[in-house]
C-alpha cells in the first residue's frame, strides 16, 4: 500500500547544489497523510520543491532543457512529527492509474525514464522533528533524451511491517514534469474499440450499446481530453450520443480504457459505434494552450454491430400467433354454423317428407270412403 504524489504544476527552477540544511518548517505546510513511525508516533511529512531556506512555493518541478544537458535543484522534506523520522529517497516514472489519476511505479519497480535520470544527493533522510532537510539533486538527460514530456516525481517514504510478511509503504513526493526540447507531437488515437447490442425487454423502448475502448497518448506531450461515443444507423443519421468522462491528464504512452453505455438505440440492424476523443491542454501548459483545435486534432474509431430486434419480433410472432388462432376459431365457427345449417335444412326435408306422407294416406283414406 503507499500514498500517491501530491499533484500540482511548477514554475522555475532553482539552480542551487549545496549541503542539505536543517530549516524550520514552513507556516502553512501540506503534509501528507499520517504514517507511525517505530513505537507507534504518529509521523506526518511533506515533499516539496525548494530553495536554500526550504519549500519554495512551487507546487511541482517543471523543467525545460535539450537532450545531453544537466539541471541541478533541490527538493525539501519536511518533518512534523514530535520526533525524528528517517525517510527513504528514491525518483522515479510517472503512470496513469486506471482511473486515470496520477501516480509512480512501485517503489521495488526500476524506473527507465526521467526517475533514472535524476540523481540524489542523498538516498535516505533523518529529519529532526518539527523540521526541514534540503537534498540537492542533478537530473541529466541523455544525449538521446528523446523531445517531449517526461513525468516523474521524487518521493520520501516510511516504510512500516505489516502482518506476516506484508511492508506498507506510506510515500508522498513532488512530481517532475520535464520537457525536452524538440520536435512536439501532440496526438491522442482510439487503440481499440468493441461494440454489443443489448435489446431491452421493453419493445416500444430502445436498447443500449455498451462500447468498450481504449484512448492512448501515441504523441511525446501529455494532454487533457473530452470524449463522445454517438450510435448511427446504416443509412449514417446519428441515433443516440453519450459523452464520456473528460481525462484530466493523459501521459505520453500511457493508455487509458472505458466501458460506455449509449441508452436509447432503436435496434435497427446494422449499426455504427464511433468513438471520438477531442486532445485539450493540460491547465498552464503554454504549449498545448497556444494550439488550435485543428492543430491539436481528433482521435476517432469506428465498429460496426448489429442489432437484432428479438423483443420487437417476439411481439410481431406473438401477435401472428393470435391472429392465426382468431383464424382457425372463426373456421371452426364457421364450419359449425354451416353443419347447423345442414342439419336445419335436412330437419326441414324430412318434416316436409312426413307431411307430405300423411296428406296422401289421408286423401287414401277418404277416397275408401
Amino acid at each position: 500500500m503507499r500514498q500517491h504524489l501530491a499533484a500540482g504544476c511548477a514554475a522555475v527552477v532553482a539552480t542551487l547544489f549545496a549541503a542539505a540544511p536543517v530549516v524550520a518548517a514552513p507556516p502553512n505546510p501540506s503534509p501528507s497523510p499520517g504514517a507511525s513511525a517505530p513505537g507507534g508516533t504518529p509521523v506526518t511529512w511533506s515533499v516539496a520543491p525548494a530553495a536554500a531556506q526550504g519549500p519554495d512555493g512551487r507546487p511541482a518541478f517543471e523543467l525545460e532543457t535539450d537532450p545531453g544537458q544537466t539541471l541541478r535543484d533541490v527538493v525539501a522534506v519536511t518533518n512534523f512529527s514530535a520526533a525524528p523520522v528517517t525517510f527513504r529517497l528514491y525518483a522515479s516514472d510517472a503512470v496513469n492509474t486506471a482511473s486515470g489519476g496520477f501516480d509512480l511505479l512501485a517503489g521495488d519497480t526500476k524506473p527507465t525514464d526521467v526517475g533514472a535520470w535524476v540523481v540524489l544527493a542523498r538516498q535516505q533522510v533523518t529529519v529532526p522533528a518539527h523540521a526541514t532537510v534540503n537534498v540537492p539533486f542533478t537530473l541529466a538527460v541523455p544525449a538521446n533524451g528523446t523531445p517531449g514530456d517526461h513525468v516523474g516525481g521524487i518521493v520520501a517514504s516510511l516504510q512500516q511491517p505489516g502482518s506476516g510478511p506484508v511492508v506498507i509503504e506510506n510515500r508522498i513526493g513532488s512530481r517532475i514534469y520535464l520537457r525536452v526540447h524538440g520536435k512536439l507531437v501532440p496526438s491522442l488515437a482510439v487503440t481499440r474499440l468493441d461494440a454489443d447490442y443489448h435489446d431491452s425487454i421493453n419493445p416500444f423502448s430502445g436498447g443500449d450499446v455498451t462500447v468498450d475502448y481504449t484512448v492512448r497518448n501515441t504523441g511525446n506531450v501529455r494532454l487533457a481530453a473530452g470524449q463522445l461515443v454517438d450510435v448511427t444507423a446504416a443509412t449514417g443519421s446519428r441515433l443516440s450520443t453519450a459523452a464520456g468522462p473528460a481525462v484530466a491528464e493523459l501521459l505520453p504512452g500511457q493508455s487509458l480504457r472505458y466501458r460506455l453505455t449509449v441508452h436509447g438505440v432503436g435496434p435497427l440492424g446494422p449499426l455504427g459505434a464511433n468513438v471520438v476523443v477531442t486532445p485539450a491542454a493540460v491547465k498552464g501548459d503554454k504549449y498545448t494552450e497556444s494550439l488550435s483545435a485543428a492543430a491539436l486534432g481528433t482521435g476517432q474509431r469506428s465498429a460496426d454491430l448489429f442489432a437484432m430486434p428479438w423483443s420487437q419480433l417476439a411481439v410481431l410472432l406473438l401477435l401472428a400467433g393470435a391472429v392465426w388462432l382468431s383464424v382457425i376459431e372463426l373456421r371452426r365457427r364457421r364450419r359449425n354454423a354451416a353443419r347447423a345449417l345442414a342439419e336445419a335444412v335436412d330437419r326441414a326435408r324430412l318434416e316436409e317428407r312426413r307431411a307430405a306422407v300423411q296428406l296422401l294416406e289421408e286423401a287414401r283414406v277418404e277416397e275408401t270412403l
